[in-house]
């Protein structure tokens, strides 16, 4: 059609010569051909016609030259009151007709169709109704393309309810893995006769542990941030060897504790990418780690680093290959998806949680970067890439903040939490650091026998008589404690629950188990 209306007499009909079409009308017709639906255009006074390829099945006999004739001629043998739909229309109202009937010939066969006719303005350079756009929708596709849609996003739902119902049995059993050497440890500390050597071992097992578990919780409320966007970068121009080798340190020991042997590939010039260099490096550990879990013992695993340049400024790229267990070809298209994991071998000595490449994929996004996954099948180990934009820009040197002193002037600390083991065992923590320490189990008794000297307080916020919230509000109403320091010791996590001690009046948020190297920085700061 398109063709055909290159080569015809314009200046004969209505819409004049092509070189004094309007705007209007040239983007009328460009969209009308462009469209794969049917579609006809009736413009100006006379309704001269205009219809694309899709359309040339419905027009059949209907006029002997249909092309730049008055479309109310073609069509008033199927639409009655055409005319009263196209002067409807050209005021400004869209319009539905009663439906078509149509005997269609497709592909040599004539098959009866319904169509949904549906007439639409289109304006003028002046803002004015000039034409009328109609849309045939057939009725009988459009079922079938819903229907399809329909069961497509049910199937796709299925399989996400599957994978979260998968995931909630694994989290389950990560989650109680650490519980038994910890209950076992625990009851071994409270024999009558434990030697020293026996009850470091069961303080070993339970700090272990509980380092476990944590990371566990931590991955879990990580994800969760990033999946979100609920993480801000903070971003500088970094040298993408650098990140590689920050990475490798880290994972060094788990690719170590397999027995892996591990080979590190970086170009010799430095490889310039814009991005937050702790995300990156999470990035990098995450392959890495995930290559160890899945490589058998004694595997072989690398790590490159290669830069391609173009007329766009060029990418860089972090391959991390291993000769692994490789990935089935129906698991690939989903590795990065969230809750995907392969299935595990009957000992699950993989472990972990299965949201490792999901947190890689949201992270590597938010650098403008992409992921993919590649790998011949089963036994044939993996290999996937990093891709990120070079940056524009030399590498910047690094400025980061010291640890902090651990040795502090001893301060007067006030705990309060309804959770007595934690609030005594924190206490001890910090009585060994040199601190005097008052332990507190609700608001009521922190309001009445705080202690004036108190230089920091540490709230847990779920406080079973008012929230932390309230209570560090009502404590720094006080003279003698507006200007301690507070601290949010708490299992809430989220960004949000950062806000609220935020607006709350507190001056740090952290999340239960304290790390007590953490807590330590901040006194610090204090004293």
């Amino acid at each position: 059609m398109e063709l055909q209306m290159r080569s015809h007499p314009w200046e004969s009909t209505g819409a004049g010569s092509v070189a004094q079409w309007p705007l209007a009308l040239k983007l009328a017709v460009r969209a009308l051909l462009d469209s794969p639906l049917p579609m006809a255009l009736a413009w100006g006074a006379g309704c001269t016609q205009f219809f694309n390829d899709a359309c040339l099945p419905l027009m059949a006999d209907r006029h002997p030259r249909p092309l730049g004739s008055d479309a109310r001629d073609s069509w008033r043998a199927l639409v009655p009151d055409i005319d009263r739909i196209v002067a409807c229309v050209t005021r400004g109202a869209p319009a539905e007709g009663d439906g078509l009937v149509l005997d269609i010939d497709r592909a040599g066969y004539i098959e009866t169709c319904r169509f949904d006719d549906i007439y639409s303005p289109v304006y003028n350079d002046a803002g004015v109704p000039q034409g009328v756009l109609v849309t045939f929708v057939d009725t009988a596709q459009e079922r079938e393309r819903i229907l399809s849609s329909e069961r497509a996003a049910r199937a796709e739902a299925e399989r996400h309810n599957k994978m979260k119902d998968e995931f909630l049995a694994m989290l389950a059993h990560e989650l109680r893995n650490p519980l038994a050497p910890i209950t076992s440890a625990a009851q071994l500390l409270r024999l009558p006769e434990v030697s020293e050597g026996l009850r470091l071992k069961a303080s070993n097992i339970i700090s272990r542990q509980v380092r476990h578990m944590t990371e566990l919780v931590d991955d879990l409320l990580d994800v969760s941030r990033v999946t979100r966007g609920l993480v801000k970068l903070e971003n500088e121009v970094l040298d993408l060897n650098k990140v590689a080798i920050a990475a490798v340190e880290q994972a060094r020991p788990h690719i170590e504790e397999r027995g892996h042997t591990l080979s590190v590939d970086l170009p010799p010039q430095a490889v310039p990418v814009e991005g937050d260099r702790t995300r990156l490096i999470q990035v990098l550990v995450n392959l890495l780690n995930n290559s160890a879990k899945y490589t058998p013992p004694g595997g072989r695993i690398g790590l490159t680093v290669s830069v391609a340049a173009d007329a766009t400024g060029g990418a860089a790229t972090a391959a991390v290959r291993d000769n692994g267990s490789g990935i089935d070809a129906g698991l690939l298209p989903h590795v990065f998806d969230l809750f995907t994991q392969a299935d595990r071998t009957p000992d699950r000595s993989q472990g972990g949680l299965g949201i490792g490449l999901a947190l890689v994929k949201s992270i590597v996004r938010m650098h403008n970067g992409q992921v993919a996954a590649y790998s011949d099948g089963p036994q044939r180990g993996t290999t996937m890439t990093v891709t990120l934009p070079l940056a524009d820009a030399e590498v910047g040197q690094v400025i980061r903040s010291g640890e902090g002193s651990s040795e502090t002037r001893p301060l007067n600390v006030t705990i309060v939490d309804d959770n007595l083991d934690a609030g005594q065992s924190l206490a001890v923590l910090l009585r060994a650091h040199g601190h005097v320490v008052q332990v507190h189990e609700d608001a009521g008794s922190t309001l009445d026998g705080a202690d004036a000297a108190t230089q920091v307080f540490i709230l847990d916020i779920g406080l079973p008589d008012m929230t932390g919230y309230e209570l560090a509000r009502r404590l720094r109403r006080k003279p003698a404690h507006e200007k301690a320091v507070f601290v949010a010791l708490t299992g809430y996590g989220q960004q949000r629950d950062r806000e609220l001690s935020q607006q709350a009046g507190f001056d740090y948020h952290l999340v239960k188990p304290v790390e007590i190297g953490k807590l330590t920085q901040i006194l610090a700061s204090v004293a």
